[in-house]
């Protein structure tokens, strides 16, 4: 009955009422009376070439093609301070309707080290989780290198002998939990993205690296590249020949979502709009093509309610790692 209702030319009240009541339950809203006046702004937050790049560029091109929004997506990069400058410059612009974030894991950590000055998730709109990623180790198709062990055997036998990248604060954490695991010591090298890190790596400046799927598929196909270890639970099924840390006596295991978010202040009927378009944008071939499929993540849809709770959740295991790790006080 509530569906039936909803937008309706009913009372603008009621209309704000079923609005946020359909927000607040999770539930992808019809759109109410807010629609896009501009083009909308899609940040991320690191510079062009890594997984925040692509999943940006790729639900902008997404949404143009499917015509899901009657403006376009329009991505800006703002890197730097490991997701941190561009999370908390969204984080400042309160109220403002046309500005949306891609968010992960690697975001909460970097606003957690940033510490004071920076924001916090409570500054930010959560609108929807879109995908999970991995985190795996990747080194150069002619690497002497071609199991974690052999990594572990020869860092075992001097001190920050190895050098691994990333490229935000979550790479960082994953490399202090490998290093803490193994009983070895790295030097870990960071750089704004996942591009500049892969490029890193076929320069032969560093040893390995951090890296998602979207960041390292086209080198591994051109087989420039190859993942040697990932940091789940089970092996993906896409990479059915790469072992888990666990399989090698590593307790290693990393969650990794991607999302988008938005900045503080929003009416419930904005919130509403831009869920409804990324769950339209989720539930498109194109998507499942285009992204999963191509840069080999699994489905994820979560609306904000759920998304909301999910970051929630994962701040609070970051900053019990970070501070165990002695990366924040």
């Amino acid at each position: 009955m509530r569906n039936a209702a909803f937008g309706r030319k009913v009372g603008d009240l009621t209309v704000l009422a079923l609005a946020t009541a359909v927000c607040f339950l999770g539930v992808p809203a019809e759109a109410g009376e807010f629609a896009p006046t501009k083009p909308i702004q899609m940040i991320a937050a690191a510079a062009p070439g890594g997984g925040s790049d692509i999943m940006a560029r790729t639900i902008a091109q997404i949404v143009a093609s499917e015509k899901l929004s009657s403006q376009p997506m329009v991505v800006q990069n703002i890197p730097g301070g490991g997701s941190a400058i561009g999370t908390t410059q969204v984080s400042q612009m309160k109220g403002d309707t046309h500005t949306l974030l891609v968010f992960n894991p690697a975001s909460v950590a970097g606003l957690l080290v940033a510490g004071k000055g920076a924001a916090t998730i409570r500054d930010l709109t959560m609108i929807a989780q879109l995908a999970l990623d991995e985190q795996m180790i990747v080194v150069k198709s002619d690497s002497r290198f071609k199991s974690i062990k052999d990594i572990v055997a020869e860092a075992k036998k001097k001190e920050n002998a190895l050098s691994i990248a990333g490229a935000d604060q979550a790479d960082r954490v994953c490399s202090r939990l490998f290093e803490k695991a193994a009983g070895v010591k790295m030097r870990f090298v960071q750089f704004n993205s996942g591009g500049e890190a892969i490029t890193a790596l076929l320069g032969g400046h560093v040893d390995m690296i951090w890296a998602n799927p979207p960041e390292f598929v086209a080198q591994q196909e051109a087989k420039m590249v190859i993942p040697l270890v990932v940091a789940q639970e089970n092996r993906v099924q896409q990479f059915k020949d790469i072992p888990t840390f666990r399989e090698n006596g590593l307790d290693v295991v990393f969650k990794f979502y991607r999302g988008v978010v938005a900045p503080p202040g929003l009416p419930a009927e904005v919130i509403a709009h831009h869920e409804n378009l990324l769950k339209k944008l989720n539930d498109t071939k194109a998507w499942k093509d285009l992204y999963l499929s191509k840069y080999i993540l699994s489905p994820g849809w979560q609306g904000s309610k759920d998304f909301t709770k999910t970051v929630a959740d994962s701040e609070v295991i970051f900053e019990e790692t970070l501070k165990s790790l002695g990366l924040i006080k």
